[in-house]
């Protein structure tokens, strides 16, 4: 009995010590291969040399869909920095980086997702703003429970930031900041990775709307703070998705009730909500890049962000700054 009593725990150690090591190892990966950048070099060089008074950020939906050289006119020259991975923290932390270099701008106009606060932002994204391993990826190594399997998720986004920029993807999307300003979209058939699922599926479940504040929601909510402390306006833009998308994320009602929640509570906020069937053909599938049921993320296509832009420029045309 002892004898199974003493394998039982040296197994047990040997889990747990494995789950510690491992956890160390991709942070000390994390660390080394993303802390050393010269991003804010770089977007100082950019900034300095134009006269931008308006910021967009968001997440893959507003790279995909939002766009500055539509956008453009007379009132507004907007700098677009929305990327896979920019999540509430990174967008904080990057709207105070913006604000030191170039001063506040009159405008940001925000692409908020429904899932806006499921969101993880890239440990790799946020080493470029120098935020501080603090606030990067952090483990709690005395947590009673296996670090691999609580902190997945974040880990799976480190690792593959690891991995993409030891061989990245032809053809893939780059934290570049010359090309995300001139960037239309994608089209459909350059694409492998990206496909709209039109059929609902036996398996199809809906995706419940998760309230603040959920992973990172702490940081959007200092955003709004400082925002309407600096006095900018805050545009939040609820992009088109899909049609099966749009039903598996069920819960737009309590998604749109939210909204108007912040927009009564912040006086700076106005709410442009473009998902809606009456709004947008959600059932156009050449308008998407992806999306379907049982999908929670899709992206326009660079048809579907002419036609979306279009609308967004003229309603943008109405707001006073």
């Amino acid at each position: 009995m002892k004898k199974k009593l003493l394998l039982l725990s040296v197994f047990l150690l040997s889990i747990i010590l494995f789950d510690r090591l491992s956890s160390f190892l991709i942070f000390e990966c994390n660390h080394i291969f993303f802390s050393d950048n010269s991003f804010e070099v770089k977007l100082t060089d950019h900034l300095q040399k134009n006269n931008y008074n308006a910021l967009i950020i968001g997440s893959s939906r507003t790279y995909e869909g939002i766009h500055p050289s539509f956008l453009k006119s007379q009132e507004l020259s907007p700098f677009k920095w929305g990327f896979a991975g920019f999540g509430p923290k990174y967008n904080y932390y990057f709207y105070k980086l913006y604000k030191k270099i170039k001063k506040k701008p009159k405008v940001v106009i925000l692409g908020i997702d429904y899932f806006i606060y499921t969101l993880f932002s890239s440990p790799s994204a946020l080493a470029e703003l120098n935020a501080g391993p603090d606030k990067g990826l952090t483990l709690n190594y005395l947590a009673p429970s296996i670090l691999l399997l609580k902190n997945k998720k974040q880990i799976d986004i480190v690792l593959k930031d690891i991995i993409g920029s030891l061989s990245p993807v032809e053809n893939s999307p780059t934290r570049d900041i010359e090309e995300i300003q001139s960037y239309t979209g994608s089209k459909k058939s350059g694409l492998k990775n990206y496909k709209v699922y039109t059929e609902k599926t036996r398996r199809f479940k809906g995706s419940a709307f998760t309230k603040p504040p959920g992973i990172e929601g702490e940081y959007f909510i200092k955003m709004l703070d400082e925002l309407r402390e600096d006095n900018v306006k805050l545009i939040l833009v609820v992009i088109p998705e899909y049609i099966g998308t749009f039903r598996t994320n069920k819960f737009q009602r309590i998604f749109r009730m939210h909204l108007k929640k912040l927009k009564k509570k912040y006086e700076n906020i106005r709410v442009l909500n473009y998902n809606y069937i009456k709004k947008f053909d959600l059932g156009d599938e050449s308008l998407f890049l992806d999306g379907g049921y049982g999908y929670t993320n899709s992206h326009l296509s660079k048809k579907g962000a002419e036609i979306f832009n279009k609308m967004l420029k003229k309603d943008l045309e109405n707001i006073e700054y």
